[in-house]
């Protein structure tokens, strides 16, 4: 039964981590790519970006969109100014050769415990003390560059982020109570 549970708890992280990371992977670039031309990249991806992470493996893993500006930067992103987008660019091309070796940290340890949780072998504990070492980390830098990022919006850019993490709150909470209400059947 306690295997059953931990499965389980790992695979439901597991599949919110990969959500979270796809998702990520989307939002922080939505706003940026509308208005540029679709050339090849360094490395011949499209977007003309290369390995600065905004169409690269960095880019594809994940952003440092999360922590105290949710989801709700995605519809700020459209509306910031060219020269707020640059900034935005410039902060993530500073900060793409620090993060990535830490996504790509967090991705491994968290393979390295599924696959252990999977095989039932190896210490599941220390392996997890791992993950979480590896993704609070990760937390920390990229709530460095959310800071920064920060840094370069509006008073009403701020204020139309913090009133869409607000909602999004509310939503989970909703999805939560019902839930509870389906367990409680």
């Amino acid at each position: 039964m306690q295997t059953t549970s931990l499965t389980r708890a790992i695979g439901g992280g597991v599949g919110a981590a990969l959500f979270t990371i796809g998702l990520l992977a989307v939002v922080p670039y939505t706003g940026a790519a509308q208005d540029q031309p679709q050339t090849q990249g360094v490395e011949g991806r499209q977007g003309g970006h290369g390995p600065d992470g905004f169409g690269g493996r960095a880019g594809r893993m994940g952003g440092p969109m999360r922590g105290p500006m949710g989801g709700g930067f995605a519809g700020v992103m459209r509306d910031l100014t060219t020269a707020q987008r640059d900034q935005v660019k410039a902060i993530h091309e500073r900060h793409a050769e620090r993060l990535r070796p830490l996504m790509d940290r967090t991705h491994a340890t968290r393979e390295a415990l599924n696959e252990a949780v999977l095989k039932g072998t190896g210490d599941l504990q220390s392996l997890s003390i791992e993950v979480g070492n590896a993704e609070t980390e990760l937390a920390f830098a990229q709530a460095q560059v959310q800071s920064e990022i920060l840094g370069v919006l509006t008073a009403e850019q701020k204020q139309k982020i913090a009133e869409r993490r607000t909602q999004m709150e509310q939503r989970r909470a909703e999805m939560m109570k019902r839930r509870q209400v389906r367990q409680v059947r």
